[in-house]
């Protein structure tokens, strides 16, 4: 009998080693909706943070105690959403919108392009935050001590330099010699902080001669003219020939505004550009701050300070007139905010 013989079986193969999934990279953090306000895991001290611009592959984010910082979305694991209570949260956005912003990136330009105007930005969330933070800065208002003191009375005020303008720029005044009415129109530049002396009393000084003529004739115009006031303005500041060490000096629109403002305050308007462009903003208008001195510019600016006079009256303020009005809108844009 022969014997079977089978060939041998083949053990089965070891299963293959399978190496263990990787954990998921951590996300970034996810935009709530609403304000989006964020603390720093490794930064506490900042305390919270507001999104103030939502860009496609960065955020930009003011904090309360260290200001606006730049992340990057995918690497800002840091990041963790917090909410806030709404007390809280408007003082930060207060805080937020009065920043002076640098960290956003910026765009290049193409050849020939451009840059797009920024859209300025409301220092104040309403009307009533602007009126409580003036009432707490000058109490009892317009007629307040402190208002009248720092702003309508006293020799280098708004109530003398007004004064000053009606009296020495006259229509009956401009019958006098040229030198005459341009040294009254450098006292009036330096009767009043409105225009600064690098960009009104020196620059203005310095015209002599036939450019001197020019600006007193001028400014004869603005002031006694006939026709549109935003018309003589534009030509007004193109009379007025300044220079510097560098040559021609541009026209500011304090310099142009400040002779009809303090000559006529019930009707004309003196214009900080920064300041109504932020108070634009305020009231919902838009200006654009950088404009040059021009008739429709000058129309803009006289719009934002009659809306503001208005919502003042509403409120249950009462301006002696346009440069009250004025002096409520750079004083609270100017002065530094508590809490």
């Amino acid at each position: 009998m022969t014997a079977e013989t089978s060939a041998p079986v083949a053990a089965p193969a070891a299963p293959a080693a399978t190496k263990p999934a990787a954990p998921p990279a951590p996300a970034a953090p996810a935009a709530p909706k609403g304000p989006v306000v964020f603390k720093h895991e490794g930064m506490p001290d900042w305390g919270p943070g507001l999104v103030v611009q939502d860009l496609p592959q960065h955020w930009v984010i003011f904090f309360e105690k260290a200001g606006e910082k730049k992340f990057v979305k995918d690497k800002a694991k840091v990041l963790v959403p917090v909410t806030l209570e709404e007390g809280a949260l408007k003082s930060l956005t207060v805080k937020a919108l009065g920043r002076k912003p640098r960290a956003a990136p910026t765009a290049s330009l193409k050849p020939g392009q451009k840059k797009p105007a920024a859209k300025k930005t409301a220092r104040f969330l309403t009307f009533k935050d602007q009126v409580a933070a003036f009432e707490k800065i000058f109490v009892g208002g317009f007629t307040g001590e402190r208002f009248v003191k720092e702003e309508r009375g006293g020799e280098e005020t708004k109530e003398a330099a007004i004064a000053l303008a009606q009296k020495e720029l006259s229509k009956e005044a401009f019958a006098g010699p040229t030198e005459a009415v341009f040294e009254s129109a450098k006292k009036l530049l330096k009767a009043t902080n409105i225009v600064f002396p690098i960009e009104g009393a020196i620059p203005f000084g310095q015209l002599t001669g036939d450019a001197q003529k020019k600006a007193i004739d001028g400014l004869k115009e603005l002031l006694h003219g006939t026709g549109d006031y935003a018309e003589r303005l534009e030509k007004f500041t193109a009379a007025l020939e300044l220079k510097d060490k560098n040559g021609p000096k541009k026209v500011t629109w304090p310099l142009a505004t400040v002779f009809g403002a303090l000559f006529n305050p019930k009707e004309w308007v003196a214009v900080k550009p920064t300041a109504f462009a932020s108070q634009a903003a305020t009231i919902g208008l838009q200006v654009e701050k950088s404009q040059p001195v021009k008739a429709e510019g000058y129309q803009q600016f006289a719009n934002v300070v009659a809306k503001t006079k208005e919502l003042l009256v509403a409120a249950g303020h009462q301006p002696r007139d346009l440069m009250d009005v004025f002096s409520f809108i750079s004083r609270t844009h100017s002065e530094k905010q508590e809490g």
